[in-house]
């Protein structure tokens, strides 16, 4: 009986593994019209997704856009780098709408967001005691799959871009946080100033110093222009807009709006900036131009639309003329 039941459960999980394995049927011939069969789906491998500012001379609309792209690629998180609301004020009440209006907006993503502070986020206490009542800690880590991350706050002490550094206690909460997580696959890093361009960010060159000896990289905004810098032999980001003011004057300026995408490998990351213009549903030519969107008389038929001829065949009749 015992063995009746073993070649059962071995019989049920080759045919699961027969069903789940690239497989490729032919009517005929020994050659194959495929390169390989290893397909790129390794468990360690994920996609997630960083975005930048969206304040800072707020350009109404484009924050909400960007949140429907990111629904379009399916990441399986999103992280900020800060400014995410106007802030600046210490009007309780008005802080509160701030950050419930940004509530509602990041509440339509379907997966994770989580909240990085930036100096139009903590510019004051209280701004910092809104945070901690709404969100917690200013700052934190979170592991998945084997990949640490940490989200600082540059702006301790509310120094309102004056001076900014992470906190003493954010260096010790890191060395521990660290030590906890000596053998994960790689560390990221997210804050909202890039600290290693300020003479104040003395505890962030700490921080550094703790992370250097592993794998890590580090992403930023603030500056509202793209730049990647090498440190230690790492990556680390300043991002761009995704709302935030900019004179939009295009990638040779680092002034775009976009997201990070970041696909978690088995041999480390790999970075793409995907360009809120470039990433479209599946209704992308049918938005702008009402005559595909209206359909035509024979459409309403059942009589499918021609479609338009292909240019090399359009010169090729051309010229036969």
């Amino acid at each position: 009986m015992r063995n009746w039941i073993f070649t059962a459960l071995l019989l049920a999980a080759f045919a699961v593994d027969a069903q789940e394995r690239l497989r490729v049927y032919k009517p005929f011939g020994d050659a194959e019209p495929r390169t390989g069969t290893q397909v790129d789906d390794d468990p360690g491998k994920f996609h997630f997704v960083v975005v930048t500012d969206r304040t800072g001379g707020e350009r109404p609309g484009i924050w909400s856009r960007g949140l429907e792209k990111i629904n379009l690629m399916q990441p399986a998180l999103v992280v900020s780098v800060g400014d995410l609301i106007q802030g600046y004020t210490k009007n309780q009440s008005a802080i509160d709408a701030e950050w419930t209006a940004f509530d509602d907006m990041v509440a339509r993503l379907e997966m994770p967001f989580f909240y990085v502070a930036g100096n139009h986020d903590f510019a004051n206490e209280v701004m910092g005691r809104v945070w901690r009542r709404r969100y917690g800690a200013d700052y934190y880590a979170f592991t998945y799959k084997k990949v640490l991350f940490l989200c600082l706050n540059s702006e301790d002490g509310y120094t309102a871009m004056q001076a900014p550094d992470l906190g003493r206690d954010q260096v010790e909460f890191v060395r521990g946080i660290l030590a906890a997580h000596p053998t994960v696959r790689w560390t990221m890093v997210f804050m909202h100033q890039p600290l290693w361009l300020r003479d104040s960010g003395k505890n962030w060159l700490e921080v550094e110093r703790l992370l250097r000896d592993r794998p890590h990289s580090v992403f930023t905004g603030h500056r509202h222009g793209y730049r990647l810098y090498r440190r230690h032999r790492r990556d680390y980001f300043v991002l761009a807009t995704m709302g935030g003011a900019s004179k939009l004057r295009g990638k040779s300026y680092g002034e775009f709006d976009h997201f990070l995408w970041v696909t978690m490998t088995r041999k480390g990351p790999v970075y793409a900036n995907l360009l809120l213009g470039g990433v479209e549903d599946k209704h992308i030519r049918l938005a702008d131009n009402p005559d595909i969107n209206s359909p035509a008389p024979e459409e309403n038929r059942g009589t499918p639309r021609q479609p338009p001829a292909h240019p090399t065949a359009s010169r090729r009749a051309e010229n036969a003329k």
